[in-house]
């Protein structure tokens, strides 16, 4: 049996464009990516959805899913095709301290993509995500924050603690040669996408590729409306039954109408984002001397007396 060796991977952040590199890039005839948009398989982590631990069902598509069997893991690529490149796509693999070792043990060649945020954007867009699907319960960004801390990655709330990437970035710094590892500034690709994704692709040493969409928006945090129904809606005694009676296609779209609606861009309190600049000016200094990228002049971070000391 041959082995499987994936030549790509999408590390992270969470709620730093990494659904929509996965849209992307799959359109990429070179390319292969599994069905299952994050497959956990590197990473060791945990979810409050007890459906992730399920085993996929052959061609059916999954945002996420918590995969701990190689075979499992392997049949996900069995459809790649000679001339494709395999990638994967999991923002937990950044996350997670171990993971960058047991990536080099896999494939101590493979390219590594990570794709960063403004850390303050990001928590906030993960707050947001978290309060829509009924995972976080305080009613404001700032109360999250202060909220007793609940350390898991499948709807915890360790919004800060994601948004410090110094130390999720240095394992794979440390283990991989630098030529093979290359970090996306989210604000900056996504405002070109199309030129970004090629910039991508010749990293990857694949040929350009333009005939798709790139102006479709993916993971788009949006308006909660019936919480109360939704929360009940995903306890498991009622979760389950319908689980069966509708496909996942038509699951989403009754989601869409019946808990969503496009509204307002919300934003940071002011205040709240002062203190917040001051909480990861450090680590953002220190990001930007990693990745040789001047992080804190695009995220507008200014340099403390502390930090220049």
């Amino acid at each position: 049996m041959k082995q499987l060796k994936v030549d790509f991977f999408v590390l992270g952040v969470a709620r730093g464009g990494t659904t929509s590199l996965y849209n992307y890039m799959q359109q990429h005839p070179e390319i292969f990516l599994p069905k299952v948009k994050e497959c956990n398989f590197f990473s060791e982590v945990d979810s409050l959805d007890k459906e992730v631990y399920l085993d996929p069902d052959p061609g059916k598509e999954y945002h996420m899913k918590i995969i701990k069997d190689a075979a499992i893991y392997k049949n996900l690529f069995e459809d790649a095709t000679p001339d494709q490149i395999k990638g994967e796509v999991s923002p937990s693999y950044l996350w997670d301290r171990n993971t960058a070792k047991r990536i080099h043990d896999h494939n101590p060649n493979t390219k590594l993509l990570i794709s960063l945020r403004n850390p303050i954007e990001r928590a906030f867009s993960h707050y947001q995500m978290h309060y829509q699907t009924g995972h976080e319960k305080e009613d404001s960004f700032e109360a999250a924050i202060k909220a007793p801390k609940n350390a898991i990655w499948g709807g915890g709330n360790m919004y800060l603690e994601m948004s410090l990437y110094y130390e999720q970035l240095t394992p794979y710094f440390e283990l991989f040669d630098r030529k093979n590892i290359m970090v996306l500034v989210s604000e900056e690709w996504t405002a070109r996408n199309g030129e970004a994704l090629n910039e991508i692709y010749d990293f990857l040493g694949l040929e350009p590729f333009f005939d798709y969409e790139t102006d479709v928006p993916f993971n788009a945090a949006r308006e909660l409306k019936n919480k109360g129904l939704l929360a009940f809606l995903r306890l498991d005694k009622v979760k389950r039954p319908i689980k069966w009676l509708l496909p996942e296609s038509a699951k989403d779209k009754l989601k869409d109408r019946l808990f969503y609606k496009e509204g307002e861009k919300q934003c940071i309190d002011p205040e709240t984002y002062r203190s917040l600049e001051d909480y990861f000016r450090e680590d953002v200094y220190k990001t930007s001397e990693l990745t040789g990228i001047d992080l804190h002049r695009i995220w507008e971070f200014e340099k403390s007396n502390e930090v220049s000391q």
